[in-house]
């Protein structure tokens, strides 16, 4: 039977250098827009992704196109993007049905996104925090807004957050996971994609899923399979503890 792993990357197989354990062998795992080495990989983890690679490893992440593409790890099978918003085929291109159900429903989203960044750039400029603040798109489609802070400042979103709660208003929600602050609209979820990737390329064979992931937004998408994982240190694992 085939095993297919539905994998989120930040902080789950991969961090910034400042996250990585002190002393540990680590090696570049995603690199920054110039090409420098950005995020990277533990032993353990690089072990971990090798076993799990054993199966068909579907990519599960809040990752754009341009950002899933300057990830060095081998994938060979479809990806989930975006929250879900994206989905790519095997091959690596966009999944045309999928982007059919998904594109009529953020059409009367994107004029929210945007009033929403005007206000998480007010509220930073009014409070002094330095943060930053864009709506990310791919394949010409609003999808979601990201606030954080360009040192890793990750205390400076709180408040912002508290403004943003006002903008979910139900259709949307607010995801903080360390220095990513993330306003997405309702109808999207990975757990959606998943389910749409399941129904696609494996209604034809039986399979075993496992979901990985580290963060609240991840939930969803984990109970939807038949096994869920969690790194040690995340917010996942803090609620497992009761630290969170």
């Amino acid at each position: 039977m085939r095993v297919v792993v539905f994998l989120d990357l930040d902080g789950t197989v991969f961090q910034t250098r400042p996250k990585c354990p002190p002393g540990e062998p680590v090696r570049p795992a995603a690199r920054a827009r110039d090409g420098s080495p950005l995020s990277f990989i533990t032993d353990r983890q690089r072990a971990v992704f090798d076993l799990l690679n054993r199966g068909t490893v579907i990519p599960t992440t809040a990752r754009s196109l341009d950002a899933f593409r300057r990830v060095d790890l081998p994938f060979a099978h479809a990806a989930v993007l975006d929250f879900g918003g994206v989905v790519l085929a095997p091959g690596g291109t966009l999944d045309e049905a999928w982007d059919a159900v998904i594109r009529p429903q953020l059409r009367d989203t994107a004029a929210d996104l945007e009033s929403a960044r005007s206000a998480a750039e007010a509220a930073s400029a009014r409070l002094g925090l330095g943060l930053t603040a864009r709506v990310i798109r791919d394949f010409d489609l609003p999808l979601y807004l990201v606030v954080k802070h360009p040192g890793g400042d990750a205390t400076r979103l709180a408040p912002v957050r508290d403004e943003l709660r006002a903008a979910a208003d139900g259709r949307f929600e607010l995801h903080l996971n360390d220095n990513n602050l993330s306003l997405v609209p309702a109808c999207l979820g990975k757990e959606r994609a998943v389910r749409h990737v399941l129904d696609t390329y494996f209604a034809d064979e039986p399979v075993a899923t496992i979901g990985v992931g580290d963060g609240f937004s991840d939930a969803a998408f984990l109970t939807a399979c038949d096994f869920a994982a969690v790194p040690r240190v995340g917010q996942l694992a803090d609620r497992l503890r009761g630290e969170a």
